[in-house]
């Protein structure tokens, strides 16, 4: 659920007053408030994380032929920008204590494959990139992958959809590497309603995201001096409103206010999970941004997953499931022949994971109502 104050609804009004609504000033603003908070050299605003995936893909010259290895525990559209830009996504298992890509997960895979002087090359074709995922917001071991892709001659793209305003180090998630993805979605951490940014430490990458996002075109019309424009090369339509930025700007803001409301949610769900017989607790992360708290129901409590969900439905509490593993889905099943087998650790988590409400604008009163639900499911 959205937090959204006065404030976003006063900058929208401005922006609106002002005449430029679409991509513009306030847009530009935004990528550099953003780019300077979390640390990073360059920064494009974009319409979705998905839309920064594709660009980011697009620009580190990913395609046909090629291979970009994905955990399998990620939503849908970490697969499918790899899938559109004509190049393979290669499904791999994650850590069972994390639910995150490994890089030992990750040079298991490699140690499998052939090698070239092009660099590693698996069945499916020449592997290329790895995309890991933050899931929930907590930060894969970047220093690990990093040093594993410099060494393997890899690209390392993250998905931080889940994960503003994670810590790297001593900075924030999306400070370093070529291409990290953010979702201002409506259900994420900040919102601008629908949007995302891409951020990354090569200015040329950026540059040419900043101009494939709106169909190729070298110069923004706000920056225009004429009537003249010139398009220099094959675009999308991913940009950003003015509105959508001036939203963005206030959450901006607000961002550790709206986190420290997060982390409190989760440490009181904590404390009043962790003596429950059968129920494990969200995995620990200091560096987490606390988008996802997810229990894991196991065999040996009175309920199973999917009778715990139904138990906290007919109490008023809404869950969701993050995820189905994408090999589950028709799609990936059908067109890459995947089996479950292949995938255990997904395959445990999926069979005992449920998400709880957590967002920062969940009162006190609704916590205590989910801590309640939950206490009273286990007593059934």
């Amino acid at each position: 659920r959205p937090d959204l104050s006065e404030l976003e609804f006063e900058a929208v009004r401005r922006v609106m007053e002002s005449g430029w609504i679409t991509s513009g000033p306030e847009t530009d603003a935004f990528e550099s408030e953003f780019a300077e908070m979390i640390g990073a050299p360059g920064a494009a605003a974009v319409n979705s994380a998905t839309a920064a995936l594709h660009l980011g893909l697009v620009a580190l010259g990913i395609g046909p032929g090629d291979v970009v290895l994905v955990p399998a525990l990620t939503f849908t559209a970490t697969a499918e920008v790899v899938s559109r830009t004509g190049a393979r996504p290669v499904l791999l298992d994650v850590n069972r204590q994390d639910y995150l890509l490994s890089p030992e997960i990750v040079q298991k895979f490699l140690d499998g494959c052939s090698q070239s002087p092009d660099g590693p090359v698996c069945a499916e074709g020449r592997v290329r990139a790895v995309i890991c995922v933050h899931y929930g917001g907590r930060v894969c071991d970047l220093d690990g992958l990093f040093e594993l892709c410099d060494r393997a001659g890899l690209e390392l793209l993250q998905d931080a959809a889940h994960s503003f305003p994670s810590r790297d180090g001593n900075g924030y998630v999306g400070r370093r590497g070529p291409v990290t993805a953010f979702s201002f979605y409506a259900t994420k951490n900040m919102t601008t309603g629908e949007g995302g940014m891409l951020t990354g430490d090569r200015p040329e990458l950026i540059e040419r995201v900043r101009r494939m996002r709106l169909h190729g075109i070298a110069t923004p019309a706000h920056r225009r001096a004429g009537w003249h424009y010139d398009v220099v090369e094959q675009g999308y339509k991913y940009n950003l409103s003015d509105i959508a930025s001036a939203i963005g700007r206030v959450q901006l803001q607000r961002a550790t206010e709206m986190w420290n409301r997060r982390k409190a949610i989760h440490d009181r769900y904590q404390k009043a999970f962790g003596q429950i017989p059968g129920i494990r607790t969200c995995p620990e992360q200091d560096a987490s941004a606390y988008h996802l708290y997810t229990l894991e129901i196991s065999p040996e409590a009175r309920l199973n997953r999917d009778e715990f969900i139904a138990a906290l439905e007919e109490r008023y509490i809404g869950t969701g499931l993050h995820f189905i593993p994408l090999y589950r889905m028709t799609y990936y099943r059908e067109r890459y022949g995947l089996q479950p087998a292949d995938f255990p650790a997904c395959e445990e988590i999926f069979a005992r994971i449920v998400s709880l409400p957590i967002y920062s604008a969940m009162s006190d009163e609704d916590c205590d109502d989910v801590i309640h639900a939950v206490q009273d499911c286990q007593k059934l």
